[in-house]
């Protein structure tokens, strides 16, 4: 399976709303603003928000993806970061490791070195199950 590919499956399986975020903000930003407003209630502004940490243009751009999403006074109940969400962030981290060292990864993610060495290790198919007769 191409990266390309595995990267739009992953992206399918998001529930809807999440999805609008990334396609709206990217990874990143999505993920910093689901890790402080997730699961909480919030009004989308029209206007640069410092509370949120967004320009004019990702506030727009959230905005218009949002659209179908907003109750009648800009409100929108953020979804907490999910293991879905997190096993997007962990092919990302994949793709970028190979352009990217270590620090530089677990820098722009929030992670530890050994968290994101950990993400990268790839498991041989061919391992062998301890319980297995």
């Amino acid at each position: 399976m191409e990266e390309d590919e595995i990267y739009r499956e992953l992206l399918q399986n998001l529930p809807p709303v999440l999805r609008a975020i990334i396609r709206a903000l990217g990874l990143e930003k999505a993920q910093a603003l689901l890790l402080k407003f997730g699961g909480t209630s919030v009004t989308i502004p029209k206007n640069h928000s410092v509370k949120m940490g967004l320009s004019d243009d990702e506030l727009n751009a959230l905005r218009a993806e949002l659209a179908l999403y907003l109750t009648n006074d800009n409100r929108l109940s953020l979804p907490k970061i999910d293991k879905i969400f997190i096993s997007f962030r962990n092919h990302e981290i994949r793709t970028a490791r190979q352009k990217k060292s270590l620090n530089a990864l677990a820098t722009q993610y929030n992670l530890t070195s050994r968290q994101i060495q950990n993400i990268c290790v790839d498991i041989p198919s061919n391992q062998c199950d301890l319980f297995n007769d």
